[in-house]
Protein backbone atom coordinates (compact mmCIF):
# COMPACT_ATOMS: atom_id res chain seq x y z
CA UNK A 1 0.00 0.00 0.00
CA UNK A 2 2.65 2.52 0.99
CA UNK A 3 4.58 2.08 -2.25
CA UNK A 4 1.37 2.67 -4.20
CA UNK A 5 0.63 5.89 -2.30
CA UNK A 6 4.25 7.03 -2.60
CA UNK A 7 4.08 7.06 -6.41
CA UNK A 8 4.89 10.54 -7.74
CA UNK A 9 1.53 10.99 -9.45
CA UNK A 10 -0.56 10.07 -6.38
CA UNK A 11 -1.75 13.12 -4.45
CA UNK A 12 -4.95 11.87 -2.79
CA UNK A 13 -6.11 8.88 -0.77
CA UNK A 14 -9.79 8.08 -0.26
CA UNK A 15 -10.24 6.28 3.06
CA UNK A 16 -13.61 4.63 2.54
CA UNK A 17 -15.96 2.20 4.24
CA UNK A 18 -19.32 0.57 3.46
CA UNK A 19 -22.26 1.87 5.50
CA UNK A 20 -25.28 -0.26 6.39
CA UNK A 21 -26.67 0.28 2.88
CA UNK A 22 -23.43 -0.80 1.25
CA UNK A 23 -22.78 2.75 0.02
CA UNK A 24 -19.22 4.02 -0.07
CA UNK A 25 -18.52 6.84 2.38
CA UNK A 26 -15.06 8.31 2.74
CA UNK A 27 -12.68 11.10 3.63
CA UNK A 28 -10.09 12.28 1.14
CA UNK A 29 -6.59 12.79 2.53
CA UNK A 30 -3.41 14.29 1.20
CA UNK A 31 -1.09 11.43 0.27
CA UNK A 32 1.79 12.59 2.49
CA UNK A 33 -0.53 13.09 5.46
CA UNK A 34 -2.00 9.62 4.89
CA UNK A 35 1.45 8.03 4.96
CA UNK A 36 2.26 9.78 8.24
CA UNK A 37 -1.00 8.84 9.95
CA UNK A 38 -2.58 5.68 8.57
CA UNK A 39 -1.18 3.27 11.14
CA UNK A 40 -2.89 5.23 13.93
CA UNK A 41 -6.18 5.46 12.06
CA UNK A 42 -8.38 8.40 11.12
CA UNK A 43 -11.36 9.88 12.93
CA UNK A 44 -14.80 9.39 11.42
CA UNK A 45 -18.27 10.13 12.77
CA UNK A 46 -19.59 6.72 13.80
CA UNK A 47 -23.16 7.78 13.00
CA UNK A 48 -22.23 7.70 9.30
CA UNK A 49 -22.55 3.92 9.48
CA UNK A 50 -26.28 4.09 10.11
CA UNK A 51 -27.38 7.08 8.04
CA UNK A 52 -29.96 6.48 5.32
CA UNK A 53 -29.03 6.60 1.61
CA UNK A 54 -30.07 10.28 1.69
CA UNK A 55 -27.85 10.80 4.78
CA UNK A 56 -30.70 11.26 7.24
CA UNK A 57 -29.60 10.72 10.83
CA UNK A 58 -31.57 7.93 12.49
CA UNK A 59 -32.86 8.76 15.96
CA UNK A 60 -32.22 6.20 18.67
CA UNK A 61 -29.13 4.76 17.03
CA UNK A 62 -26.58 3.50 19.55
CA UNK A 63 -23.97 4.79 17.10
CA UNK A 64 -25.50 8.27 17.01
CA UNK A 65 -27.33 10.17 19.72
CA UNK A 66 -26.68 7.50 22.37
CA UNK A 67 -22.94 8.30 22.18
CA UNK A 68 -23.43 12.03 21.48
CA UNK A 69 -22.38 11.55 17.86
CA UNK A 70 -18.82 10.74 18.88
CA UNK A 71 -16.02 9.97 16.48
CA UNK A 72 -14.60 6.52 15.98
CA UNK A 73 -11.37 5.49 14.31
CA UNK A 74 -11.20 3.91 10.87
CA UNK A 75 -8.21 1.72 10.12
CA UNK A 76 -7.29 1.21 6.45
CA UNK A 77 -6.85 -2.39 5.34
CA UNK A 78 -3.67 -2.30 3.22
CA UNK A 79 -4.80 -5.36 1.23
CA UNK A 80 -7.65 -3.32 -0.27
CA UNK A 81 -5.62 -0.38 -1.58
CA UNK A 82 -6.27 0.20 -5.30
CA UNK A 83 -5.58 2.89 -7.86
CA UNK A 84 -8.71 4.83 -8.78
CA UNK A 85 -9.11 3.92 -12.47
CA UNK A 86 -11.09 7.03 -13.43
CA UNK A 87 -8.44 9.31 -11.97
CA UNK A 88 -4.68 9.47 -12.40
CA UNK A 89 -3.84 11.00 -9.02
CA UNK A 90 -5.70 8.97 -6.36
CA UNK A 91 -6.03 5.64 -4.61
CA UNK A 92 -8.82 4.17 -2.49
CA UNK A 93 -8.53 1.92 0.54
CA UNK A 94 -11.32 0.17 2.45
CA UNK A 95 -11.29 0.58 6.22
CA UNK A 96 -12.66 -0.95 9.41
CA UNK A 97 -14.20 0.87 12.39
CA UNK A 98 -12.89 0.87 15.93
CA UNK A 99 -14.61 2.57 18.89
CA UNK A 100 -13.10 2.79 22.37
CA UNK A 101 -10.48 0.25 21.46
CA UNK A 102 -12.86 -2.39 20.07
CA UNK A 103 -14.09 -3.29 16.57
CA UNK A 104 -17.57 -1.86 15.94
CA UNK A 105 -19.85 -4.94 15.86
CA UNK A 106 -22.49 -3.27 13.69
CA UNK A 107 -20.08 -2.32 10.89
CA UNK A 108 -20.93 -4.52 7.87
CA UNK A 109 -17.33 -5.53 7.17
CA UNK A 110 -16.83 -6.49 10.82
CA UNK A 111 -20.04 -8.54 10.75
CA UNK A 112 -18.79 -10.51 7.76
CA UNK A 113 -15.39 -11.08 9.37
CA UNK A 114 -17.12 -12.49 12.46
CA UNK A 115 -19.24 -14.91 10.42
CA UNK A 116 -16.18 -16.04 8.43
CA UNK A 117 -14.45 -16.86 11.72
CA UNK A 118 -17.47 -18.93 12.76
CA UNK A 119 -17.38 -20.84 9.48
CA UNK A 120 -13.61 -21.39 9.78
CA UNK A 121 -14.07 -22.72 13.33
CA UNK A 122 -15.96 -25.66 11.83
CA UNK A 123 -12.98 -26.50 9.60
CA UNK A 124 -14.75 -25.36 6.41
CA UNK A 125 -13.53 -23.05 3.67
CA UNK A 126 -16.19 -20.95 1.93
CA UNK A 127 -16.03 -19.36 -1.49
CA UNK A 128 -18.63 -17.06 -3.00
CA UNK A 129 -19.43 -15.54 -6.38
CA UNK A 130 -21.55 -12.46 -7.08
CA UNK A 131 -23.99 -11.93 -9.94
CA UNK A 132 -25.49 -8.44 -10.04
CA UNK A 133 -27.95 -6.97 -12.50
CA UNK A 134 -28.32 -3.24 -13.06
CA UNK A 135 -29.94 -0.77 -15.44
CA UNK A 136 -28.02 1.46 -17.82
CA UNK A 137 -30.05 4.61 -18.35
CA UNK A 138 -29.97 7.87 -20.27
CA UNK A 139 -31.29 11.19 -19.09
CA UNK A 140 -34.29 12.85 -20.68
CA UNK A 141 -34.93 16.58 -20.54
CA UNK A 142 -38.25 18.09 -19.50
CA UNK A 143 -39.20 18.34 -23.20
CA UNK A 144 -38.59 14.63 -23.67
CA UNK A 145 -35.46 15.00 -25.76
CA UNK A 146 -32.56 12.85 -24.75
CA UNK A 147 -29.28 11.34 -25.80
CA UNK A 148 -28.59 7.77 -26.72
CA UNK A 149 -25.06 6.40 -26.46
CA UNK A 150 -23.81 9.99 -26.61
CA UNK A 151 -24.53 10.27 -30.33
CA UNK A 152 -27.28 12.86 -30.07
CA UNK A 153 -30.12 10.63 -31.25
CA UNK A 154 -33.26 11.94 -29.62
CA UNK A 155 -35.29 9.69 -27.36
CA UNK A 156 -38.69 10.69 -26.10
CA UNK A 157 -41.37 9.53 -23.74
CA UNK A 158 -41.37 8.12 -20.26
CA UNK A 159 -40.75 4.62 -19.03
CA UNK A 160 -43.72 2.24 -19.12
CA UNK A 161 -45.81 2.44 -15.99
CA UNK A 162 -44.33 5.76 -14.88
CA UNK A 163 -47.17 8.32 -14.96
CA UNK A 164 -45.05 11.21 -13.80
CA UNK A 165 -42.61 11.22 -16.73
CA UNK A 166 -39.16 9.81 -16.10
CA UNK A 167 -35.91 11.69 -15.83
CA UNK A 168 -34.20 8.54 -17.11
CA UNK A 169 -35.04 5.99 -19.79
CA UNK A 170 -33.35 2.66 -20.55
CA UNK A 171 -30.28 2.85 -22.79
CA UNK A 172 -31.66 0.07 -25.01
CA UNK A 173 -35.14 -0.07 -26.41
CA UNK A 174 -36.63 -3.33 -25.18
CA UNK A 175 -36.15 -6.65 -23.39
CA UNK A 176 -33.25 -7.95 -25.43
CA UNK A 177 -32.06 -10.87 -23.31
CA UNK A 178 -28.63 -11.95 -24.62
CA UNK A 179 -29.37 -10.30 -27.97
CA UNK A 180 -25.99 -9.59 -29.53
CA UNK A 181 -27.10 -6.37 -31.20
CA UNK A 182 -28.39 -4.94 -27.94
CA UNK A 183 -25.18 -5.89 -26.14
CA UNK A 184 -23.09 -4.16 -28.79
CA UNK A 185 -25.35 -1.12 -28.74
CA UNK A 186 -23.85 -0.06 -25.41
CA UNK A 187 -20.32 -1.24 -26.14
CA UNK A 188 -18.69 2.11 -25.16
CA UNK A 189 -19.94 1.52 -21.62
CA UNK A 190 -18.76 -2.08 -21.56
CA UNK A 191 -15.38 -1.08 -22.96
CA UNK A 192 -14.95 1.50 -20.20
CA UNK A 193 -15.80 -1.06 -17.52
CA UNK A 194 -13.28 -3.51 -18.98
CA UNK A 195 -10.58 -0.86 -19.24
CA UNK A 196 -10.96 0.05 -15.58
CA UNK A 197 -11.67 -3.35 -14.02
CA UNK A 198 -8.14 -4.69 -13.58
CA UNK A 199 -6.92 -1.59 -11.74
CA UNK A 200 -9.77 -2.14 -9.28
CA UNK A 201 -8.87 -5.79 -8.71
CA UNK A 202 -11.76 -7.18 -10.77
CA UNK A 203 -11.33 -10.13 -13.13
CA UNK A 204 -14.35 -9.78 -15.40
CA UNK A 205 -15.56 -12.96 -17.10
CA UNK A 206 -18.91 -12.25 -18.75
CA UNK A 207 -21.01 -9.34 -19.99
CA UNK A 208 -24.49 -9.66 -21.48
CA UNK A 209 -27.80 -7.86 -21.92
CA UNK A 210 -30.38 -9.02 -19.42
CA UNK A 211 -34.17 -9.39 -19.74
CA UNK A 212 -35.23 -5.79 -19.11
CA UNK A 213 -34.71 -2.84 -21.44
CA UNK A 214 -31.34 -1.32 -20.58
CA UNK A 215 -30.71 -4.10 -18.06
CA UNK A 216 -27.22 -5.60 -18.01
CA UNK A 217 -25.23 -8.16 -16.08
CA UNK A 218 -21.46 -8.24 -15.64
CA UNK A 219 -19.80 -11.17 -13.91
CA UNK A 220 -16.39 -11.47 -12.26
CA UNK A 221 -14.48 -14.37 -10.73
CA UNK A 222 -15.51 -15.87 -7.40
CA UNK A 223 -13.26 -15.87 -4.35
CA UNK A 224 -13.01 -15.82 -0.56
CA UNK A 225 -16.03 -14.21 1.16
CA UNK A 226 -14.39 -11.00 2.42
CA UNK A 227 -12.42 -10.42 -0.75
CA UNK A 228 -15.51 -11.03 -2.89
CA UNK A 229 -17.60 -8.63 -0.80
CA UNK A 230 -14.87 -6.00 -1.18
CA UNK A 231 -14.78 -6.57 -4.95
CA UNK A 232 -18.58 -6.34 -5.18
CA UNK A 233 -18.48 -3.10 -3.18
CA UNK A 234 -15.90 -1.68 -5.60
CA UNK A 235 -17.69 -3.07 -8.64
CA UNK A 236 -20.81 -1.00 -7.99
CA UNK A 237 -18.75 2.19 -7.83
CA UNK A 238 -16.86 1.28 -10.99
CA UNK A 239 -20.06 0.63 -12.96
CA UNK A 240 -21.59 3.94 -11.92
CA UNK A 241 -18.44 5.90 -12.79
CA UNK A 242 -18.14 4.11 -16.15
CA UNK A 243 -21.71 5.08 -17.00
CA UNK A 244 -21.07 8.70 -16.05
CA UNK A 245 -18.00 8.75 -18.29
CA UNK A 246 -20.26 7.64 -21.17
CA UNK A 247 -22.86 10.36 -20.36
CA UNK A 248 -25.19 7.68 -19.02
CA UNK A 249 -26.40 6.60 -15.60
CA UNK A 250 -26.20 3.16 -13.99
CA UNK A 251 -28.47 2.17 -11.12
CA UNK A 252 -28.66 -0.91 -8.93
CA UNK A 253 -32.14 0.11 -7.78
CA UNK A 254 -34.18 -3.08 -7.53
CA UNK A 255 -37.26 -2.04 -9.52
CA UNK A 256 -36.77 1.31 -11.31
CA UNK A 257 -39.68 0.82 -13.74
CA UNK A 258 -43.12 -0.60 -13.05
CA UNK A 259 -43.43 -2.69 -16.19
CA UNK A 260 -39.81 -3.79 -16.44
CA UNK A 261 -37.94 -6.64 -14.80
CA UNK A 262 -36.26 -6.06 -11.45
CA UNK A 263 -32.54 -6.35 -10.73
CA UNK A 264 -31.29 -9.14 -8.49
CA UNK A 265 -28.12 -10.00 -6.63
CA UNK A 266 -27.51 -13.74 -6.86
CA UNK A 267 -24.89 -15.12 -4.50
CA UNK A 268 -23.23 -18.47 -5.26
CA UNK A 269 -21.69 -20.37 -2.33
CA UNK A 270 -19.39 -23.39 -2.35
CA UNK A 271 -17.98 -25.11 0.75
CA UNK A 272 -14.89 -27.26 1.10
CA UNK A 273 -13.52 -29.45 3.88
CA UNK A 274 -9.82 -30.13 3.36
CA UNK A 275 -10.27 -29.56 -0.36
CA UNK A 276 -13.39 -31.74 -0.69
CA UNK A 277 -16.62 -30.10 -1.86
CA UNK A 278 -19.06 -30.95 0.95
CA UNK A 279 -22.10 -29.92 -1.13
CA UNK A 280 -21.43 -32.48 -3.85
CA UNK A 281 -23.52 -35.63 -3.66
CA UNK A 282 -24.14 -38.52 -6.02
CA UNK A 283 -25.49 -38.10 -9.56
CA UNK A 284 -25.44 -34.31 -9.44
CA UNK A 285 -27.66 -34.11 -6.33
CA UNK A 286 -26.72 -32.30 -3.15
CA UNK A 287 -24.98 -34.23 -0.44
CA UNK A 288 -26.62 -34.64 2.96
CA UNK A 289 -24.62 -31.68 4.29
CA UNK A 290 -25.55 -29.77 1.16
CA UNK A 291 -29.23 -30.31 1.93
CA UNK A 292 -28.64 -29.16 5.49
CA UNK A 293 -27.04 -25.95 4.17
CA UNK A 294 -30.12 -25.35 2.01
CA UNK A 295 -32.32 -26.18 5.00
CA UNK A 296 -30.66 -23.36 6.94
CA UNK A 297 -31.24 -20.87 4.12
CA UNK A 298 -34.92 -21.78 3.99
CA UNK A 299 -35.25 -21.68 7.78
CA UNK A 300 -34.01 -18.08 7.74
CA UNK A 301 -35.41 -17.04 4.35
CA UNK A 302 -37.54 -14.22 5.78
CA UNK A 303 -34.57 -12.68 7.57
CA UNK A 304 -32.47 -13.09 4.42
CA UNK A 305 -35.18 -11.19 2.55
CA UNK A 306 -35.00 -8.37 5.08
CA UNK A 307 -31.25 -7.95 4.67
CA UNK A 308 -31.32 -8.70 0.95
CA UNK A 309 -34.14 -6.22 0.21
CA UNK A 310 -32.93 -3.06 1.93
CA UNK A 311 -35.25 -0.54 0.28
CA UNK A 312 -39.03 -0.32 0.00
CA UNK A 313 -38.85 -0.43 -3.78
CA UNK A 314 -37.25 -3.88 -3.75
CA UNK A 315 -40.35 -5.67 -2.50
CA UNK A 316 -42.02 -4.86 -5.83
CA UNK A 317 -39.49 -7.21 -7.41
CA UNK A 318 -40.98 -10.29 -5.74
CA UNK A 319 -43.66 -11.56 -8.11
CA UNK A 320 -45.09 -15.05 -8.59
CA UNK A 321 -44.21 -16.87 -11.78
CA UNK A 322 -41.04 -14.87 -12.41
CA UNK A 323 -37.31 -15.35 -11.94
CA UNK A 324 -37.49 -13.10 -8.87
CA UNK A 325 -38.37 -15.46 -5.99
CA UNK A 326 -41.80 -15.17 -4.43
CA UNK A 327 -41.59 -18.09 -2.01
CA UNK A 328 -39.12 -19.71 0.38
CA UNK A 329 -38.33 -22.54 -2.01
CA UNK A 330 -35.44 -24.43 -3.54
CA UNK A 331 -34.79 -26.55 -6.58
CA UNK A 332 -32.30 -27.99 -9.03
CA UNK A 333 -31.74 -25.55 -11.89
CA UNK A 334 -35.09 -23.86 -11.17
CA UNK A 335 -34.80 -20.08 -11.58
CA UNK A 336 -38.22 -19.49 -9.98
CA UNK A 337 -36.98 -20.67 -6.58
CA UNK A 338 -35.35 -18.59 -3.85
CA UNK A 339 -32.51 -21.09 -3.44
CA UNK A 340 -31.18 -22.77 -6.56
CA UNK A 341 -28.64 -25.51 -7.20
CA UNK A 342 -27.22 -24.78 -10.67
CA UNK A 343 -26.79 -27.85 -12.83
CA UNK A 344 -23.31 -27.20 -14.18
CA UNK A 345 -19.78 -26.66 -12.91
CA UNK A 346 -18.82 -26.97 -9.26
CA UNK A 347 -21.75 -28.05 -7.10
CA UNK A 348 -22.83 -24.91 -5.29
CA UNK A 349 -25.88 -23.22 -3.78
CA UNK A 350 -27.26 -19.97 -5.18
CA UNK A 351 -29.16 -17.52 -2.98
CA UNK A 352 -31.48 -15.62 -5.37
CA UNK A 353 -33.42 -13.66 -2.75
CA UNK A 354 -31.42 -10.43 -2.65
CA UNK A 355 -31.94 -7.43 -4.89
CA UNK A 356 -29.07 -5.62 -6.59
CA UNK A 357 -29.20 -2.70 -4.15
CA UNK A 358 -28.33 -4.92 -1.16
CA UNK A 359 -25.20 -4.52 0.94
CA UNK A 360 -22.83 -7.29 -0.26
CA UNK A 361 -21.18 -7.66 3.16
CA UNK A 362 -24.52 -8.33 4.84
CA UNK A 363 -25.78 -10.59 2.04
CA UNK A 364 -22.66 -12.77 2.22
CA UNK A 365 -22.63 -12.76 6.03
CA UNK A 366 -26.31 -13.64 6.39
CA UNK A 367 -26.17 -16.35 3.71
CA UNK A 368 -23.16 -18.04 5.31
CA UNK A 369 -24.66 -17.71 8.80
CA UNK A 370 -28.02 -19.20 7.76
CA UNK A 371 -26.33 -22.07 5.96
CA UNK A 372 -23.98 -22.67 8.89
CA UNK A 373 -26.96 -22.99 11.22
CA UNK A 374 -28.43 -25.52 8.82
CA UNK A 375 -25.23 -27.56 8.97
CA UNK A 376 -24.92 -27.40 12.73
CA UNK A 377 -28.60 -28.17 13.40
CA UNK A 378 -28.81 -30.68 10.51
CA UNK A 379 -31.90 -28.97 9.10
CA UNK A 380 -33.54 -30.99 6.34
CA UNK A 381 -35.28 -29.00 3.59
CA UNK A 382 -38.55 -30.07 1.93
CA UNK A 383 -38.49 -31.75 -1.46
CA UNK A 384 -37.05 -29.58 -4.25
CA UNK A 385 -39.62 -27.62 -6.23
CA UNK A 386 -40.31 -28.19 -9.90
CA UNK A 387 -42.05 -25.48 -11.87
CA UNK A 388 -43.50 -22.39 -10.20
CA UNK A 389 -43.38 -22.86 -6.40
CA UNK A 390 -45.37 -19.69 -5.62
CA UNK A 391 -48.45 -21.53 -4.36
CA UNK A 392 -46.76 -24.54 -2.79
CA UNK A 393 -44.17 -22.94 -0.50
CA UNK A 394 -44.37 -20.19 2.17
CA UNK A 395 -44.37 -16.69 0.70
CA UNK A 396 -41.40 -14.42 1.31
CA UNK A 397 -42.15 -11.16 3.15
CA UNK A 398 -44.17 -8.84 0.94
CA UNK A 399 -43.50 -5.59 2.76
CA UNK A 400 -40.56 -3.99 4.55
CA UNK A 401 -42.42 -3.95 7.87
CA UNK A 402 -43.05 -7.70 7.65
CA UNK A 403 -39.45 -8.38 6.67
CA UNK A 404 -37.93 -6.28 9.47
CA UNK A 405 -40.20 -7.92 12.03
CA UNK A 406 -39.04 -11.33 10.78
CA UNK A 407 -35.40 -10.31 11.06
CA UNK A 408 -35.81 -9.05 14.62
CA UNK A 409 -37.68 -12.24 15.59
CA UNK A 410 -34.93 -14.48 14.21
CA UNK A 411 -32.94 -15.02 17.40
CA UNK A 412 -30.64 -17.63 15.88
CA UNK A 413 -29.50 -15.49 12.95
CA UNK A 414 -29.17 -12.49 15.26
CA UNK A 415 -26.76 -14.51 17.39
CA UNK A 416 -24.65 -15.39 14.36
CA UNK A 417 -24.60 -11.83 12.96
CA UNK A 418 -24.64 -9.87 16.22
CA UNK A 419 -27.43 -7.92 17.88
CA UNK A 420 -25.92 -4.54 16.97
CA UNK A 421 -26.22 -4.88 13.22
CA UNK A 422 -29.79 -6.20 13.46
CA UNK A 423 -30.99 -3.40 15.74
CA UNK A 424 -29.22 -0.65 13.78
CA UNK A 425 -30.44 -2.00 10.45
CA UNK A 426 -34.03 -2.29 11.71
CA UNK A 427 -33.97 1.25 13.13
CA UNK A 428 -32.76 2.70 9.85
CA UNK A 429 -35.30 0.85 7.74
CA UNK A 430 -38.16 1.88 10.01
CA UNK A 431 -36.99 5.48 9.63
CA UNK A 432 -37.21 5.14 5.85
CA UNK A 433 -40.65 3.50 6.06
CA UNK A 434 -41.95 6.37 8.18
CA UNK A 435 -40.53 8.93 5.74
CA UNK A 436 -42.18 7.19 2.80
CA UNK A 437 -45.62 6.99 4.37
CA UNK A 438 -45.45 10.64 5.42
CA UNK A 439 -45.22 11.71 1.75
CA UNK A 440 -48.06 12.24 -0.70
CA UNK A 441 -46.93 10.75 -4.01
CA UNK A 442 -47.69 11.63 -7.63
CA UNK A 443 -49.41 8.26 -7.96
CA UNK A 444 -51.87 9.19 -5.21
CA UNK A 445 -52.66 12.52 -6.85
CA UNK A 446 -53.17 10.87 -10.24
CA UNK A 447 -55.31 8.18 -8.71
CA UNK A 448 -57.56 10.19 -6.37
CA UNK A 449 -57.77 13.95 -7.05
CA UNK A 450 -60.25 13.70 -9.91
CA UNK A 451 -62.19 10.70 -8.65
CA UNK A 452 -62.66 11.46 -4.97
Amino acid sequence: MESMVQADEINHVFVEFPDLNGLSRSKQFDADYFLESWEDGFTMNLALLTQTPRSDVVEGSKYGDEIDYADALVHPDPRTCRRVPWRDDAVRVISDFEFRGQPVPGAPRTVLKSVIEQVSATGLDAFVGSELECFLLESVSASGAGKRNGNGNGKTGSAPGDRTGAHYVPATSDKHENLTRATEEVSPFYDRVYDWASAFGLDLTTIHHEFGAGQIEILFKYGDPLGQADRTFRFKELVKHAATACEQHATFMAKPFTDRAGSGYHLHVSLFDDGENILDGADGDLSERGRHFVGGLLEHADALAALGTPNLNGFKRYQPGTFAPYSASWGYGNRMTAIRVPGHGTTRVENRISSADANPYLVVAATLAAGLHGLEAELEPPAPSEGDPSDSRPTLPQSPREAIASLEADEVLTEYLGADVVSEYAAQKRHEIERFYSQTTAWERDEYIETL
